[in-house]
C-alpha cells in the first residue's frame, strides 16, 4: 500500500493533519513527555508499543483519553497492542522481532503516515527498519537516539550490524549529545541531522524561575540508585562510606533503587551512623524529585554508559552540583561547575563527591548551571527545536 506523500512546508499543512507513527516505550515518561510537546499542533499521532510494558504511563493515558476537537494533536493507541506487548516481546526474543515488525508494517500500511518516528533504537529502531523494508514507497523514517543506543551497543558485533542497517535506512536522526551525532555519521548515517536537544522535553518557566535554595538549606547528598547493566550506584555508596567522617549533618538519599542498592544503603547506615533514605524506582513523582534536588548539595550519578542524564539536568536546574560519570556527555553541559568522573574506582568517586561538596559552597556555581539549563533545556527552547522534526 502506498504511503501518503509527505508535505514539505509547515506542520499541519496537509489535506488534514500531519500523521506520525510514533514507535516507543509506552511506559516511559520520556516517550510520553516527547509526545506532549506537540499537544497544541495539528498532528495525528499513532502509537506503537516497541517493547515490554506492564502499564501505560499515566501521562500517555491522559493524552490518549483527552477529547478530540480537530484543532490540536490526537493520540491513538490500540488497547490490545498495549495489553499484549510484554507477551509479544518475550516471544520475539526467540523470533528476532519478527512479530513486532509484522504488526508494525501492517499499522504503517493502514495509517499511511508521513513519518515513522522510532524513539529508541534497539527495540523501536530495529523493528521499524525491518518493517519498512517491504513497503514502497515508504514514509520517511526518523530515529531518536536514547541514552546508550549507539555509545554502548555499537561495541557488540551483533548490534553493530543492526545499527548500521538502521542508520542507512533512516532519513533523519536525533540525539541528545553531539558525541552521538558524530558516532552516527561514522557508522554510516548520511541523512538530516535534527537539533540536539534533551529528548525528555524541557523545564518549565515556573521551575526555572523558582529561587534556588541557599547552601545552608541544602542537607542532602542525592544518589541515583541504578545498579546493574550499566548503573553503578553501589560504588557511590561505598565512596560515601569512605568519606563518612566528612559528612556531619548530611543525609544521604538514594532514589530509583533496586534491591541490591537498598541493601547496600542499609549497610551504609549501619556502619557509619549516617541518616540514609531510599526510594524504589517510580516511587517518587517528577515534582517530588525536583524538591529533592532543590534540597541537595550534590547529585551523584554513576554509569558505564548514558546519553544526557536527565537527573544531571534536573540537578543543574535545581541547584545541586552534579557529580557525574563523563559517559553522560556532561562535558557538553558543564566544565568547572560540576565534577566529571572519569574512573569508576571508589577512591576517585569519593574524591569527586568531596570536590562537589566544595563547589556547592559557592552560589555562583549553582547560578551558572541554572543559566545553562535555561539556555539549552527550557521548555520553550526544546519545543521550538522539536517542532522542526516533522517539517
Amino acid at each position: 500500500m502506498m504511503a501518503r506523500s509527505p508535505g514539505t512546508s509547515g506542520l499541519g499543512e496537509h489535506l488534514g493533519a500531519l500523521r506520525v507513527l510514533a514507535v516507543g516505550m509506552i511506559d516511559s515518561v520520556h516517550f510520553a513527555r516527547w509526545l506532549q510537546i506537540f499537544e497544541n499542533e495539528k498532528i495525528d499521532f499513532y502509537i506503537f508499543a516497541s517493547g515490554p510494558n506492564r502499564r501505560i504511563h499515566p501521562l500517555l493515558v491522559d493524552l490518549v483519553k483527552r477529547p478530540r476537537d480537530g484543532s490540536r494533536a490526537t493520540y491513538h493507541l490500540k488497547p490490545m497492542q498495549a495489553k499484549f506487548s510484554l507477551l509479544v516481546w518475550l516471544i520475539d526474543k526467540v523470533l528476532h522481532s519478527r512479530i513486532r515488525s509484522y504488526w508494525l508494517r501492517k499499522q504503517i500500511e493502514t495509517v499511511e503516515p508521513d513519518f515513522v518516528h522510532a524513539l529508541e533504537l534497539q527495540n523501536a529502531g530495529y523493528a521499524a527498519a525491518e518493517a519498512l523494508e517491504k513497503i514502497s514507497p515508504r514514509p520517511r523514517l526518523i530515529i531518536t537516539n536514547y541514552g546508550s543506543d549507539l555509545f554502548w551497543f555499537s561495541r557488540f558485533p551483533r548490534h553493530l550490524e543492526k545499527i548500521k542497517k538502521l542508520l542507512v535506512a533512516a532519513d533523519r536522526y536525533s540525539a541528545e549529545c553531539n558525541r552521538d551525532v558524530a558516532l552516527a555519521q561514522q557508522l554510516g548515517f548520511s541523512g538530516k541531522i535534527l537539533p540536539v536537544v534533551p529528548n525528555a522535553g524541557g523545564f518549565s518557566k515556573s521551575v526555572l524561575s523558582a529561587e534556588l535554595a541557599l547552601e545552608e538549606a541544602r542537607t542532602l547528598i542525592l544518589v541515583k540508585g541504578y545498579q546493574g547493566w550499566v548503573g553503578r550506584a553501589k560504588i557511590a555508596v561505598e565512596a560515601i562510606r569512605v568519606i563518612a567522617n566528612n559528612l556531619a549533618g548530611v543525609e544521604v538519599v538514594l532514589y530509583s533503587c533496586n534491591r541490591s542498592t537498598m541493601a547496600a544503603a542499609r549497610g551504609l547506615a549501619r556502619l557509619t551512623g549516617l541518616e540514609v533514605t531510599t526510594y524504589k524506582k517510580n516511587q517518587m513523582t517528577h515534582d517530588e524529585m525536583l524538591v529533592l534536588f532543590s534540597k541537595a548539595k550534590v547529585y551523584v550519578g554513576l554509569s558505564l554508559s548514558d546519553g544526557i542524564s536527565t537527573s544531571m539536568l534536573e540537578a543543574m536546574a535545581m541547584g545541586a552540583i552534579p557529580v557525574q560519570t563523563s559517559t553522560a556527555c556532561c562535558d557538553e553541559w558543564f566544565d568547572a561547575t560540576g565534577v566529571k568522573v572519569e574512573d569508576l574506582s571508589v577512591e576517585v568517586v569519593a574524591d569527586a563527591i568531596l570536590q562537589g561538596l566544595y563547589l556547592a559552597n559557592d552560589p555562583s556555581n549553582r547560578n551558572i548551571n541554572r543559566e545553562t539549563i535555561r539556555s539549552k533545556a527550557s521548555e520553550e527552547y526544546v519545543r521550538d527545536a522539536a517542532l522542526k522534526f516533522y517539517r
